[in-house]
């Protein structure tokens, strides 16, 4: 109920004009051509219908983003997946560096170079890349018994064998190269089976080289005059060093056959 105090302009009674008010009766806000039904925007005299009020759309609030959570344990199991390729690539790497090491180990490889075996030094530098020098610490690793002046000159692992100044064999212990098929490191019977050296008879030598740790096998040819050596370290049965000479005979000129 609204009151409003408002002195008459006549000066008549107060009290007439309070209960003048007192007996009005709320305006009707359906009424359109009522004032009253206009809605003050309280900021000047702009009046808002109270029908458009009710025209306007009604407020939506912005909708709920439910796959947050969809979103984290999507990014969760990529990195799983990741983590999983990384540990298998990790895996992978370690295998291979494990079967390198025991290859390395129980193994042999390099290159057949028994062409080059009967070739002079000049040959064998020329086809090889190789520029040999002098090399008299090589001397004590070369199993001969021969009745004259043994004289080495390597390169790249590979040693060209003198006897008084003329070439008589070509010597190595390198897993670069092969002779005969015959690889350093190899097991004495896979050696043995895979020698294509064509051979009469054997002399063995015991406690050969390498400290008495090894035995060394002659493989001769009569014919041919030549022969194939190869020294076995007999601890770990397996190839630890291998000569040709060309002329047998001058080899083991002091070797006591009985």
């Amino acid at each position: 109920m609204g009151i409003q105090l408002k002195k008459d302009e006549t000066d008549g009674n107060v009290q007439d004009n309070i209960q003048e008010n007192g007996n009005n009766s709320f305006p009707d806000i359906n009424d359109q051509n009522n004032p009253e039904s206009k809605f003050r925007g309280g900021i000047g005299d702009g009046t808002v219908d109270i029908d458009k009020i009710n025209d306007l759309p009604a407020y939506t609030a912005p909708p709920v983003n439910n796959n947050m959570g969809v979103g984290a344990a999507s990014g969760a199991e990529k990195r799983a997946i990741i983590y999983k390729i990384i540990g298998v690539l990790i895996i992978l790497v370690v295998v291979f560096f494990i079967y390198r090491g025991v290859t390395f180990m129980t193994g042999s490889g390099g290159k057949d170079i028994t062409d080059e075996l009967t070739k002079t030094e000049e040959e064998i530098a020329s086809d090889m890349k190789i520029k040999f020098e002098d090399n008299e610490a090589r001397v004590r690793a070369i199993p001969q018994y021969a009745n004259g002046t043994i004289t080495v000159r390597s390169g790249k692992d590979i040693h060209v064998v003198y006897l008084d100044d003329e070439q008589v064999g070509v010597n190595s212990d390198s897993r670069k190269y092969r002779f005969f098929g015959v690889g350093i490191n190899d097991p004495e019977k896979h050696a043995l089976d895979n020698m294509t050296y064509q051979y009469d008879d054997c002399i063995v030598v015991l406690n050969d080289l390498m400290g008495g740790n090894s035995d060394t096998y002659f493989y001769y040819n009569k014919k041919n005059n030549d022969v194939f050596v190869l020294t076995i370290n007999k601890n770990s049965a397996r190839v630890v060093n291998m000569t040709y000479f060309t002329d047998y005979k001058r080899i083991v000129e002091t070797l006591t056959i009985n």
